[in-house]
């Protein structure tokens, strides 16, 4: 009965891990299950105690108020980050506008060469149909 028991527990947490896969689109929650359950074996097999996993989050820090000064660093670290990210905003955009430029440049350059690779071809052309008459008057 005990047996009947332990599989229906077992059977829930494979249940839940199913649900929590299928929800997230990840096997890893079955995964998960599965290796739980390879070293339970192996502990078993062993003739060892099976040990308990505890997989929770750390604790959350207490917030505390903040004093005077400490509000203040915090403010001018605040100001400072957003100095940054707006510098950083703005270099992103004039590399991608540069590259952009680079971008149009390069593509008019290729269609100018397609352009004149198209007139040495038939240049090439003209010339051996001049060959082949050349030949074929003599």
């Amino acid at each position: 009965m005990a047996d009947g028991y332990l599989l229906d527990a077992k059977d829930e947490v494979l249940q839940k891990a199913s649900i929590e896969a299928n929800e997230s689109g990840s096997i890893l929650p079955l995964l998960k299950v599965e290796i739980q359950c390879k070293i339970k074996q192996k502990l078993l097999e062993k003739g060892e105690d099976e040990i308990k996993l505890m997989m929770s989050s750390p604790p959350r820090k207490r917030r505390t108020e903040l004093t005077p000064e400490e509000l203040e660093k915090k403010k001018i670290r605040q100001d400072q980050n957003k100095r940054a990210a707006k510098k950083f905003r703005l270099k992103e955009k004039a590399k991608k506008t540069c590259l952009d430029w680079e971008i149009k440049e390069q593509r008019e350059r290729n269609e100018k060469l397609r352009s004149q690779v198209q007139h040495l071809e038939l240049e090439i052309a003209n010339m051996w149909k001049i060959l082949s008459n050349i030949k074929n008057e003599t």
